[in-house]
């Protein structure tokens, strides 16, 4: 497997477009300085605002005390800590762009999306306001009448209900995911979703419906309560006329994302490789959509003819002689469109795009995220740094980010080490090695292997190692980097040490290696499994962390530099990264939010309220912890 970080999230795919230059207010844009993410499921005012990858891949009243008594411990760090303050807090630092499946309003400037997460924003005249449950699947689709009446579907069953104010849990009567939702009222709203499900819900309370098959079924549609269309896998087409439903021929096998129209003798349904098909009051007739891609959604407004999107940021218009497809925001992929009937077309996307379209003019409002973080990294108590997918490299100011990455394209970043804030080295895929120094032009290497770099570390400006895929290991003397004879070709993860002559690489299969100043030697831990993270501490402790919530330690002392203990960690999520703060002291994070602390002799699981996956994090001088991940997040435990 190739050293870069892999998800497959229901048809999700990376798209290649670039980061944006500037993410104010945590965000982009002027609409996330109105915003905060919150687990507790309360809508969120302006004034509740507050300050993904290495490949391998919980706010409890003691978590203050605990963590204030490990900072201040001597400890496992690069860095002295200065003395903290109290009242220390979980807090994003950098939001995350979920992408978002479904959208629907009340008008164009009043309307709700879902998406990944449970993630649920209302966009109302320029304010954004957000909501989400703890441990939510992914929410697939939201309707409703009127700003207090409004629904949204998702995973497993999945309902919330809106009464203008909070949104409530709901049951739907079933427990398989919901895909679409549609409604002529309040009082006679359906939905779809896997296995054939179809529920009705009167106002009160959900009901099943028999659908008479068994194929999943994605979207439902329709111009009155007697003329109700519900699309799905395998070409299925099901038409409710107020008795009873029937099944239509399609006379396509492809799967059937959407469907909507403009009468009930003219109407679309759109799908996978490009799937066209419209219906004159009569029969199903397919169309050359002119593309292969998938397509999400189709809409129109009155007069103007209807338009498809889909991945890879296919758009797609009908003239009078067929379609004509056309690439937007930058090749993401776009899920779902909304109308308000009149003249604005809004829709959404990878990692939290929204955009709204007024003929002829296109607003991105809100550019969500290109990029998952992998790296993050703070040389002193002002200033974060952050590396990810899609070439982001992020700097924070004040209370935004700015991106400051070279103009390399195609390279996904991994991890990040340095000297200064002005002075620090980034690796990533394709062998490429940059280093930034303020006020210079950036300096990049590609190594001739194009082997995938995942980790950098070094003791100064003259002694940097950086290692990845195929046991790549380089060293960088101040002038030129070098490949070192590593004697393994498997993946290596992580690079930390204490000196030029005691250096410790990790990686897969549970290789360790060590380098005494003249050659790397390999390091018998007795496991197999995969080692993602690896903690030099001052005192001598080697820690390392990896798949299933493995945790090593290597006491250092003399006669025992070959003796690998597993200790518990009080996890079997998969770890990720680990780092030192303070004498004994460390922190490691993994799989969905974990993160641990290392009190020198013990690990205990910390509360963080956040359930992204982290790949990577730091602790600075000040003891402020800064952690990574998925969806662009970087959440910080500060002061």
């Amino acid at each position: 497997m190739q050293g870069r970080m892999c998800y497959n999230a229901q048809n999700d795919q990376l798209a290649g477009d670039q980061p944006l230059a500037w993410f104010p207010g945590l965000f982009a844009d002027k609409e996330a300085i109105d915003r905060k993410m919150t687990f507790s499921f309360a809508s969120i005012s302006p004034a509740d605002l507050s300050a993904s990858s290495k490949r391998r891949y919980g706010n409890c009243l003691g978590l203050a005390l605990l963590l204030l008594a490990g900072l201040v411990l001597a400890g496992c760090s690069d860095d002295d800590p200065v003395q903290a303050s109290a009242n220390p807090a979980w807090e994003v630092a950098l939001d995350p762009g979920y992408t978002l499946r479904g959208v629907w309003g009340v008008n164009a400037s009043n309307f709700f999306t879902v998406g990944e997460k449970g993630i649920i924003r209302q966009y109302n005249n320029g304010q954004w306001s957000s909501w989400q449950f703890n441990h939510t699947p992914t929410l697939h689709a939201i309707w409703g009448v009127d700003e207090d009446h409004v629904l949204a579907i998702g995973d497993n069953g999945t309902c919330y209900q809106y009464d203008g104010t909070d949104w409530q849990a709901r049951y739907a009567a079933t427990s398989s995911d919901l895909n679409g939702i549609w409604g002529t009222a309040w009082n006679n709203v359906y939905a779809c979703g896997s296995n054939g499900t179809l529920i009705h819900f009167n106002g009160e309370t959900w009901t099943a419906l028999d659908s008479g098959t068994t194929a999943n079924l994605i979207h439902v549609w329709g111009t009155a309560a007697d003329n109700i269309f519900i699309t799905g896998y395998a070409g299925t087409i099901l038409h409710f006329d107020g008795d009873g439903l029937e099944t239509m021929n399609s006379g396509t096998t492809q799967a059937l994302d959407c469907v909507w129209g403009l009468t009930p003798d003219d109407i679309y349904a759109v799908g996978s490789l490009g799937t066209v098909l419209h219906f004159d009051g009569d029969q199903w007739m397919a169309e050359d959509s002119g593309t292969n891609e998938r397509l999400w959604a189709v809409r129109g407004l009155p007069g103007l003819p209807p338009v498809a999107v889909g991945s890879g940021g296919t758009y797609l218009e009908r003239g009078h002689s067929g379609w004509t497809a056309a690439t937007v925001a930058e090749g993401r992929y776009l899920y779902d469109l909304w109308d308000d009937g009149d003249s604005a077309l809004v829709l959404v996307g990878y990692n939290g795009l929204i955009m709204r379209i007024t003929d002829p003019a296109w607003q991105t409002l809100s550019a969500g995220r290109t990029h998952w973080i992998s790296g993050v990294w703070t040389a002193s108590c002002g200033r974060t740094f952050a590396v990810g997918k899609q070439g982001v490299v992020l700097q924070s100011m004040g209370a935004g980010w700015q991106d400051i990455s070279p103009d390399l394209q195609g390279v996904d970043y991994s991890a990040i080490w340095g000297l200064a804030e002005d002075d620090f080295f980034i690796v990533g895929s394709g062998g490429v090695i940059a280093r930034y120094q303020g006020g210079r032009p950036w300096e990049v290497w590609r190594l001739q292997s194009g082997a995938n770099l995942e980790a950098v570390w070094g003791t100064g400006p003259g002694d940097v190692f950086a290692v990845g895929d195929d046991g790549t290991i380089v060293h960088f003397d101040g002038y030129v980097w070098e490949v070192m004879v590593s004697g393994t070709n498997t993946p290596l993860s992580a690079v930390h040490g204490l000196g030029p002559h005691d250096v410790t690489a990790v990686g897969l299969n549970g290789v360790i290696l060590h380098f005494d100043g003249l050659v790397w030697r390999p390091n018998d831990c007795g496991v197999n499994t995969s080692l993602n993270g690896v903690w030099r501490c001052s005192g001598g402790q080697t820690l390392v962390v990896g798949t299933g919530g493995l945790i090593l330690n290597n006491s250092g002392l003399p006669g025992e530099e070959d003796l690998w203990t597993s200790q518990e960690s009080g996890t079997q999520f998969s770890l990720y990264d680990v780092s030192g703060n303070g004498e004994g002291g460390a922190y490691a994070a993994g799989f969905n939010g974990v993160v641990l602390h290392y009190d020198g002799e013990a690990w205990e699981v910390l509360t963080t309220g956040y359930h992204d996956r982290l790949n990577s994090i730091h602790v600075n001088p000040c003891g402020d912890i800064y952690a990574g991940g998925l969806w662009g997040l970087v959440i910080r435990f500060g002061y």
